[in-house]
Parts: structure tokens; C-alpha cells; sequence
């Protein structure tokens, strides 16, 4: 399941001034939200992944570039501290660290089928509406909103206690995702220097 802390990006949950919409209002922030994941055709930036351990002191830092384009085609890869290397092109994944290399078909494997899709909703924002692993509800803190995301099925709720994605203000990309584990721990993503639709050449996504 390390494959789905990749993608799932989020702030620290705190009570203090955060709010709940409305139901009317947070249907009218996800259909934006799908309406806008609907346009993007690709995305590109860098990241910033801190995991916080309750069994550890100190945070663990990485960092990395992630380039998408619709629609099944992604790279997540970490530069800092270690390379480490997540590619999907169609119904193929390829994990690739400095010692290995494996490689999984998507279509006979359940489980990363589920999570691919999961990562492209998460990365897109569409598909938050209706999914079919989480409940979104749609949340204010000072003045900007997020989805907080709770698992549907059995799997995911063994080990997620919440999802929360933030949303630039305008909804038109995530800006970052945070994954609160069942046993404590919390894995944040911050996307910068994030670029919409811009050109991506089919090569980025080759599998070897």
C-alpha cells in the first residue's frame, strides 16, 4: 500500500476553525471540482513528502517530480533522498529502485487497479463526486476549503482513517494531499511549481 502514500497529498486535520459546508454548497464545490478535473489533459510539478511516525522523533523528508497525462499515463519519482520510481502507462506499472525493477499488469492485479485509479482521481480531483472508495465531504479553514475523504471499503478502512486534498482557490488543481494512517502515522504531499496542460511528450511514460 506504499504505492497509494505516493499520491495521496493533505494539511494536518486540527478542529480550530474548520467548518462543514452546507450539503447544497458541497455539492456545488464538487461538480466545480469535476468540471474542472475534466479539463485538465496533463500536469507536471514538483513535490515535497513528509512522513510523520509516531514510532520516530524526527520526520522523514523527500523529494521528487510527478508528470500526468491523461488518461492512465503517470510518473511519480523521487530524487531526494533516494530514487525510487512509480510509472504507469496503460494497463502497466513499473516500480523501479536502484537495485530493482519490477514490473505488474494492472488488469490482473485487483489491488493496484484500485489504487491507479484512486492516484488519477486524487491527482485530477474528477471523480471525488461519485467514488466508489471514499465519502467526500467538503470542508472551510480560514477561508479556504478542502475535501476531507473517508474510506468506503474494508481494505482501505484497515488502514486510512482520513484523506484530506486542498484545492487552489479557483479548484482547478490539488496543491496538496494528506493521508492520516489508522495507527497515527501521516504521510503530507505538496505539489509546486505546478503546470496545467502543458505539452508532455509520450516518452516521459515509456515502461523499459
Amino acid at each position: 500500500m506504499r504505492i497509494l502514500a505516493i499520491i495521496l497529498l493533505l494539511f494536518p486535520i486540527t478542529l480550530f476553525s474548520q467548518n462543514k459546508l452546507s450539503e447544497e454548497r458541497q455539492r456545488e464545490i464538487l461538480e466545480n471540482i469535476d468540471t474542472e478535473g475534466a479539463k485538465m489533459s496533463s500536469m507536471q510539478c514538483e513535490f515535497t513528502q513528509t512522513k510523520s511516525m509516531k514510532m520516530l522523533s524526527r520526520q522523514m523528508v523527500s523529494q521528487g517530480k510527478m508528470y500526468f497525462k491523461k488518461p492512465n499515463r503517470l510518473l511519480w519519482q523521487y530524487s531526494s533522498p533516494y530514487d525510487y520510481t512509480f510509472l504507469l502507462n496503460g494497463d502497466n506499472v513499473q516500480i523501479k529502485t536502484s537495485k530493482s525493477t519490477q514490473n505488474i499488469n494492472v488488469q490482473e492485479n485487483k489491488i493496484f487497479r484500485r489504487i491507479t485509479g484512486i492516484i488519477v482521481d486524487c491527482i485530477t480531483g474528477a471523480g471525488l463526486k461519485n467514488s466508489p472508495d471514499f465519502t467526500a465531504e467538503i470542508w472551510e479553514k480560514d477561508g479556504a476549503y478542502f475535501a476531507r475523504l473517508y474510506p468506503k471499503k474494508k481494505e482501505l478502512k484497515q488502514i486510512y482513517e482520513v484523506v484530506e486534498i486542498r484545492f487552489n482557490t479557483a479548484f482547478t488543481m490539488v496543491s496538496s494531499v494528506r493521508m492520516v494512517e489508522k495507527s497515527g502515522d501521516e504521510t503530507v504531499v505538496k505539489l509546486n511549481k505546478t503546470k496545467i496542460n502543458a505539452p508532455l511528450k509520450d516518452e516521459i511514460f515509456v515502461i523499459d
